[in-house]
């Protein structure tokens, strides 16, 4: 394979890498509660690389306006995303695409326990 990867390769590669340790995983990162969240309807596709409206892979959209930014359904609170897109020189001087999509929330949410809860979440 040459220097250039496409963007769809580059993020199905990097999505089903993170699906596989369990990163995309949403989880509270500071939060007196044990309830995971419960995510959002619809996601993206791991095969196909876009949104998909039932069964996703991945329960999260692009950032984008008209997508839903946060991963939690049923969410009241602060969410920030970045997605920052650049190349990258490798140790051997190729050159790398790369898009980086970050995002937290910060606020109250419907647990899976079906209670409300307070939690700060992100993934990169």
């Amino acid at each position: 394979m040459g220097g250039t990867m496409s963007r769809r390769r580059f993020v199905g590669a990097t999505t089903a890498s993170l699906a596989g340790m369990s990163v995309l995983r949403t989880a509270p990162a500071w939060s007196k509660s044990t309830s995971a969240p419960k995510p959002i309807p619809g996601g993206l596709s791991l095969t196909a690389g876009a949104p998909v409206p039932v069964n996703p892979d991945v329960h999260v959209l692009p950032p984008v306006v008209g997508f839903e930014m946060s991963t939690i359904t049923d969410f009241n609170g602060t969410v920030a995303a970045a997605d920052m897109q650049g190349t990258a020189t490798g140790s051997d001087g190729s050159s790398w695409f790369f898009d980086a999509d970050m995002r937290f929330m910060d606020g109250e949410y419907v647990g899976e326990d079906g209670n409300h809860h307070h939690g700060t979440f992100g993934f990169v």
